[in-house]
């Protein structure tokens, strides 16, 4: 929502009114997220209490546009203490191989679409997620950034920039921002389904964090809004600012095609299969994750996957 609007519930339907407009009505049960951007939206307790019950997330976002907040239901599982206590008991040792499988991963993905992008740095990056060591001791993953986003967007690329210092890489960067932000808010919720507390990471461990897990999980996933904004660059769609038309185009992320093994899902269900193969890693001390692979179809995965009962 991006005008102004009164947001409440009726009937099992979120009811959008605003004025001289008829009401708009849309179930509840063909909304996975809302994304909260005018400052003049109100919405009604009730329809908070729904939307947590149907297990929707629902982000604010600041003046810029940018997602600065998650409304998270208490999904509530039914061994979350015993859960809590396993991952508050997890190893060093587990905790140094989950890492290291999460940045293979990672870095794998960058190097398939650098080389889907034709740049010939994906032989270094590849070369760079064969060597990834117990907890990335070496810091593969620092060495794979510095080449991966100048291949990827140009040698004059940083992620520090903003728009008032250099339009088109400020541009580039809030789009990624928006992107992460979409897909940090679905592992988020997985985590919570799950069980797992998403405040106690692997590698993450800022103490004013509350979603260090979910920044840990999300690593391998970035590779999906990364090709998303390359695609965005090459149709021309980013202007002068970051549009109410890109933003809408970076929520499709979530429907983006992902590989995991022998299956293909969209994004918000393959999150659910990473994290609870997460979850079942930490109650059975195993380090089998099931983790994405970047692959160039970008169908919204339900030639091949349906029912989010199969994950």
């Amino acid at each position: 929502m991006s005008t102004p609007a009164r947001l409440s519930l009726y009937q099992k339907h979120l009811c959008v009114a605003q004025e001289a407009k008829d009401a708009l009505k849309i179930p509840l049960d063909d909304i996975l997220c809302l994304i909260l951007e005018s400052p003049q939206i109100t919405l009604t307790n009730v329809l908070l209490d729904a939307l947590a019950q149907a297990k929707i997330i629902c982000y604010t976002c600041d003046s810029s546009h940018l997602p600065s907040g998650i409304f998270m239901p208490f999904l509530g599982h039914f061994k979350s203490l015993a859960i809590l206590q396993q991952q508050m008991q997890l190893k060093k040792q587990a905790k140094a191989i989950l890492w290291q499988h999460i940045i293979k991963s990672k870095i794998h993905n960058q190097a398939l679409l650098l080389q889907m992008q034709q740049r010939e740095e994906f032989e270094v990056l590849e070369s760079l997620a064969k060597g990834v060591k117990l907890a990335d001791s070496t810091n593969n993953e620092a060495k794979a950034a510095a080449l991966y986003f100048k291949a990827l967007f140009g040698k004059d690329f940083s992620r520090k920039t903003q728009i008032f210092e250099d339009m088109r890489i400020g541009l580039i960067n809030a789009a990624l921002n928006y992107g992460y932000a979409i897909v940090r808010g679905a592992i988020v919720r997985s985590l919570c389904a799950s069980g797992l507390n998403p405040a106690l990471g692997i590698n993450h461990k800022n103490q004013f964090n509350a979603f260090n897990l979910a920044d840990d999980v999300i690593e391998p996933y970035r590779t999906f809004v990364d090709s998303l904004v390359v695609q965005m660059l090459e149709n021309g769609d980013f202007k002068e600012s970051l549009s109410l038309e890109n933003r809408v185009k970076l929520t499709e992320i979530l429907g983006t095609a992902v590989m995991i093994e022998d299956k293909r899902y969209p994004l918000y269900r393959a999150s659910i299969a990473s994290v609870q193969s997460l979850a079942y890693a930490i109650q059975k001390n195993t380090f089998a994750l099931k983790l994405p692979i970047f692959c160039k179809d970008i169908s919204n995965g339900r030639d091949i996957y349906e029912s989010a009962s199969d994950v």
